[in-house]
């Protein structure tokens, strides 16, 4: 996957999101590869994860107080939601496929 394919993909997945809060993500993450590099591009994507993951998140934050979980920072975005230490679903999944 490369920019082009991540944020177009991201777009698709926040069409239900209000178009003011749409445009705003969009805009940060366009940011966050230009402020990258293009030659750090897979490294954006790897960190993002996945078009789908990014997208959940600013849903979840709409409906939440994101800043008790999430930040923004130099280091990119983080929520700690989605730490996989935190995460009970990823413990549950672990605890059964070993």
């Amino acid at each position: 996957m490369n920019r082009i394919e991540f944020m177009t993909e991201l777009a698709a997945l926040l069409q239900d999101v209000p178009v003011e809060e749409r445009r705003e993500a969009m805009q940060y993450y366009n940011d966050y590869f230009d402020d990258a590099g293009e030659e750090n591009e897979e490294q954006v994507i790897s960190e993002l994860g996945s078009p789908a993951k990014v997208a959940a998140t600013i849903k979840a934050d709409l409906g939440s107080q994101a800043g008790d979980y999430a930040e923004y920072s130099e280091n990119g975005y983080t929520d700690s939601r989605f730490d996989q230490k935190q995460n009970r679903l990823f413990r549950n999944m672990t605890k059964y496929s070993e």
